[in-house]
């Protein structure tokens, strides 16, 4: 046993520590600039996001209906930015603490639940 975990530790410090090459470097002060400039729509987006999550959903069902996969590509494109935004705008608000990425994650999975829920709900 041991020697196999001699084997398999170095390779896994490795594999795990070049992961974190792959993650992009944000410029987290043009962020900052921008977050403070449109702070209270940003507030009104993030709260409003559970609901508006149904434009892509739309887009999805429809893309469903008619069995194509740009209207899938569409409604993923469409969906991105209802992630990313609000979860980027509570990572400001807390100064990207380590509470303020899990709320940013959380708050992701959250609105990935609604879009999944709006997609089950939507009937033409």
């Amino acid at each position: 046993m041991t020697a196999i975990s001699n084997k398999f530790v170095p390779f896994m410090k490795h594999t795990f520590t070049t992961a974190k090459k792959w993650r992009p470097d944000l410029n987290w002060s043009a962020i900052h600039e921008v977050m403070s400039a449109y702070g209270i729509r940003l507030i009104i987006l993030t709260c409003l996001s559970p609901v508006l999550t149904i434009l892509p959903a739309l887009a999805f069902k429809l893309a469903y209906d008619a069995s194509s996969i740009i209207g899938y590509l569409l409604s993923i494109l469409m969906l991105i930015p209802w992630l990313i935004v609000p979860a980027l705008f509570i990572q400001h608000i807390t100064s990207r603490s380590r509470f303020g990425r899990i709320a940013s994650y959380i708050y992701a999975g959250i609105l990935f639940a609604t879009f999944i829920l709006w997609i089950l709900f939507i009937e033409f």
